[in-house]
């Protein structure tokens, strides 16, 4: 196309690296010498998650939509939307349909394990990962909007499909 342009390899990789990869590493060395101390204790580690992703959440959207640079008309947003819960339900319906094929050895709590695990993507990682990857960039604000739908719908999603999905399950397992 008579163009190019260079990606920072180097800094992207190390900035990942330092924001996704040493806390998951310096965490599970830490947790090694306090598990004891922390079973006792108990502290209430599920709110400060739920609190932080909730913070990552809002200030994700207020990021996106506080800017004045976005160019996102309803009925883009309204067909993205349907993209993405379109995706995901063919997702689930995809790893529903490989994880219980006859020569499959999973078992019915295996395939619902798979189900929403496999098709699980979090704002908490997909946000810095943006970040980063595409720091400076004018229209990030645009390219996080997928993300924060898709967060959103999959937890819309599973829990519509949880009392299906659950039914299938005991009746499987009988």
């Amino acid at each position: 196309l008579g163009s190019s342009s260079s990606v920072p390899f180097t800094s992207i990789f190390s900035q990942l690296f330092m924001t996704v990869v040493v806390p998951l590493i310096i965490g599970q060395i830490v947790r090694r010498y306090i598990k004891d101390w922390l079973e006792r204790k108990k502290p209430p580690f599920g709110a400060i998650s739920s609190c932080v992703l909730l913070m990552i959440i809002y200030t994700t959207f207020c990021d996106t939509f506080a800017n004045p640079n976005i160019d996102l008309d309803k009925f883009s947003l309204i067909i993205v939307v349907f993209i993405i819960f379109s995706v995901q339900m063919s997702f689930m319906f995809l790893t529903f349909l490989f994880s219980t094929r006859n020569n499959s050895t999973f078992t019915p709590a295996d395939t619902v394990a798979i189900i929403f695990c496999s098709t699980h993507k979090s704002l908490t990682l997909g946000i810095p990962m943006l970040k980063i990857v595409f720091a400076g960039y004018e229209h990030l604000s645009l390219i996080s909007v997928p993300l924060l739908i898709y967060h959103p719908a999959q937890i819309l999603l599973g829990s519509l499909l949880v009392p299906t999905i659950k039914s299938w399950m005991i009746s499987r397992q009988k």
